[in-house]
Formats: structure tokens, sequence, C-alpha cells
């Protein structure tokens, strides 16, 4: 299939081409706030394919949290299938579903999310316990993931004690703790400075050529240069998408289907 640059439609299916990691089909979810029903995603398709870097991009109350929410398996669906890794994610028990994100995926939150009551180095160690790492395997890896983020200084600081840089950092090398072949991430970059969002950008860069498949959504166009895939979300619908960089025809390692 020739390499196309021109937006697509996101109806397309590019199933065909290769198996997929995270297929969703007819995907639909909806809130009750008060008397008002608000649909945050309405009937979308989509696939997302291994090692791609997908950026998704648009207005604030599009509904892109809610779509990465779904996709990671932390909301669930009122409508539609929901498949990861070859596993049907929409038809798995609370228990099991918890379990499968431990060793498959990582979540970065833009409000970071850390544990209040833990220092830098038990956030990150916090994962590694949960997927059943040894003591000295959890200390061993956080120490080198703070390292990693140039926090070395601050492992035994609390998230207060912490700049909102500092925290996203924290909050990044915890979700790498169990080597997630799969990182989900929200607005990874908003709200810090740019120093900070610049070794961010370029942290995910490093993840992209680490094979990691990456799944983004942002505004931060440093992210974006990176990315495999641009995915445009509006009013709870893909709109439309545009391939960067089609690694399905540039990687041999691919399976066809």
């Amino acid at each position: 299939m020739e390499k196309n640059n021109n937006f697509i439609n996101s109806e397309v299916s590019i199933e065909t081409k290769t198996n997929p990691i995270i297929i969703l089909k007819n995907v639909l979810k909806e809130y009750v706030i008060g008397d008002w029903i608000v649909r945050a995603v309405d009937h979308v398709n989509l696939s997302i394919f291994e090692s791609e870097f997908v950026t998704i991009v648009g207005p604030s109350g599009a509904g892109k949290t809610s779509l990465l929410n779904l996709i990671g398996g932390l909301d669930s669906v009122d409508e539609g299938e929901i498949y990861n890794s070859g596993i049907k994610i929409t038809d798995m028990s609370e228990e099991s579903l918890a379990l499968f994100r431990i060793f498959n995926i990582g979540f970065i939150f833009q409000n970071y999310n850390l544990i209040s009551t833990l220092t830098a180095e038990e956030n990150v160690i916090f994962p590694m316990m949960l997927a059943g790492m040894t003591l000295e395997e959890r200390r061993e890896r956080a120490v080198k993931l703070l390292e990693e983020m140039r926090l070395e200084e601050r492992k035994e600081h609390l998230p207060f004690q912490l700049s909102s840089g500092e925290q996203q950092r924290v909050a990044i090398a915890r979700a790498l703790g169990n080597d997630p072949p799969i990182i989900i991430a929200d607005e990874p970059t908003a709200n810090l400075d740019m120093e900070t969002a610049e070794f961010i950008a370029k942290l995910f860069k490093k993840l992209k050529e680490s094979k990691k498949t990456l799944i983004v959504a942002t505004h931060d166009k440093a992210l974006i240069k990176h990315a495999d895939r641009i995915i445009t979300y509006k009013d709870s619908k893909i709109i439309k998408q545009d391939i960067i960089h089609d690694i399905l025809k540039d990687n041999k390692n691919f399976k066809k289907a």
C-alpha cells in the first residue's frame, strides 16, 4: 500500500495492513451530569499499532481524556468493544483489568496523581510492588529511573516539596516502573516551564526509539513533531488523522494480516 501523507477519514480501517495492538470498535461513552447527558466518545473506531507514537489533538472539553481512559481500561464503555494486546478488555472484570494495567500500561496524568504521603522514590516503587518485584529490584529500578529524570537528589521528598516539573518527572518514572509496552499520557507537558517541557519532549523521543507504543493527548508542538500519526479529536469524534510516518510500511518486522 502506498504511503498516504494526506488526511484520512476516521472510518477508514487500517487493520487490513497488520495486526494492531489496540482496537476500538464503535465505542460510545456518556456521562450523566445533573439533568444533562454528556457524550464524551461518540461511536469511535480506531486502530493503534505496536511501536506507534500517536498524538491526539483537539480543543479542551472535546473528550480526549475520556478516550484515553477508555483505551487504558480506566473507565468502561457504554457501547462497543476495545481490544488491547489481543485481549478484549471490555469483557474483563475489574480485578483482571487492574492486573492487566499493571503489566501492560503506564499512565502519565496531567495532574500527576502522586500519592501525597509517599516520597518520590516510594511513588515510583508502588506499581512495582503490585507487580511482585523484590524489594531490591524495586529500589534499584526506582533509583535508576529517578536518576534518568534528574531527580536523584529529590528521591526522599514528598510531592508537596517538589515543583510541578519535578512531580511530573516522578510521575513519568512511575509510569515506566514496570517497563510497560504501552504509555498513555494526558497533556504531560501542560503547565510546565519551558525547560521541563523540552526535557519531557526529548524523553518521549527516546521512548519512541525504544519501540514503546505511545498515545499522547497534547497541544505541545515539541511532542507532536515526533508523532507517527496525529489524530484530531473534536465534539467527541475523530475528525481526521494525519499519517506523518508510516511505520507499517517502513518496519519490515510487522506481521502482515
